[in-house]
């Protein structure tokens, strides 16, 4: 790892720009990104890191990832579109852009002889009542009709791509499943970066249906450990592994009323479910303890103190 570069597309959005901190510590990283979200321009100091190149290009754009590939041994491939509400608005694109742009970056990968190919996929997969599932647990997609399902066909088809490509080219490869990943700097869509939005700008907390839909809430330095556990374990390759925190789980009712402890002034309020929900995801993470030494080190109230803190300084920045 000291040696390669390491190549994270998304890296300017949150998990990205996490990884690339830790990683820029020992070997150089590009970061290439379309800036659809910017995380990167809330630390500016990762811009001007001397081991962190950033290059702006679409994965849709064959040309601009060959130039983001030059001299790369190891991709982490986060670029994706995310988010519930853009599954329902931009249903098309989400397609064309996680499983086109997964193919044109494999594609190119490929002839650059990379060395690794890290994947994040979704617990989408898994369905709408995923409690406990392990990475062999059956793969459950809703109907075509609702487009809510764009996002985890989508990564599917990327795993499904991912794992051909490096079979057929020679090169390792290992999928993740993140499980509700939170913490500073979420600039998307997230329950707790949601929740913390509000609380931050005086605005009650929304909860949607009755807040009995239940998460196991993991937060961002250990999904970056176990990343960082899967570059340097060379069992990880072939691998899926599903990465969450199942000590920390909680309902949407509970997230909310753990908030309002942390920062009494909180308030929330019920809102009408307008689609189709989640209804459960847990993990079992007992293949990433085993293969990895993987173990989720931040409890739920410590990672909603430090989260909250956070939204709450870029809060007062503004004013």
């Amino acid at each position: 790892m000291p040696n390669s570069r390491v190549l994270i597309t998304g890296g300017a959005g949150f998990i990205g720009t996490h990884l690339a901190e830790r990683l820029s510590q020992y070997t150089e990283v590009v970061l290439f990104d379309s800036f659809r979200r910017n995380s990167l321009s809330l630390i500016p100091s990762l811009k001007e890191h001397p081991k962190i190149k950033v290059i702006s290009g679409d994965v849709l754009d064959p040309s601009s990832i060959r130039l983001a590939l030059d001299g790369v041994d190891t991709v982490i491939h986060l670029a994706a579109i995310a988010g519930v509400s853009s599954y329902y608005q931009e249903s098309l694109q989400t397609l064309r852009v996680n499983i086109l742009g997964t193919s044109n970056l494999l594609e190119a990968a490929a002839k650059q002889k990379i060395k690794m190919f890290v994947h994040f996929s979704t617990s989408e997969i898994y369905g709408s009542n995923a409690l406990w599932v392990d990475e062999e647990s059956p793969y459950i997609i809703g109907s075509v009709s609702d487009r809510r399902w764009v996002y985890a066909t989508s990564k599917l088809a990327g795993e499904n791509f991912s794992l051909r490509y490096a079979e057929a080219f020679d090169f390792a490869c290992t999928t993740v499943r993140p499980f509700n990943i939170y913490g500073p700097r979420q600039v998307g869509e997230g329950a707790i970066s949601n929740f913390c939005r509000a609380i931050s700008s005086g605005q009650p907390m929304k909860i949607y249906g009755d807040g009995s839909a239940i998460r196991a809430w993991c937060y961002i330095s250990d999904l970056v450990d176990a990343v960082e556990m899967i570059l340097k374990i060379p069992d990880a390759a072939g691998q899926a592994f599903n990465i969450g925190n199942p000590s920390a789980v909680a309902t949407t009712l509970e997230l909310a009323q753990q908030m309002a402890k942390i920062i009494p002034e909180a308030t929330f309020k019920y809102e009408q479910v307008k689609r189709s929900e989640i209804k459960a995801r847990i993990p079992s993470i007992n293949k990433a303890q085993q293969l990895l030494g993987y173990e989720p080190k931040i409890g739920l109230e410590t990672g909603l103190r430090r989260t909250f803190e956070w939204f709450k300084q870029q809060q007062e920045k503004r004013l």
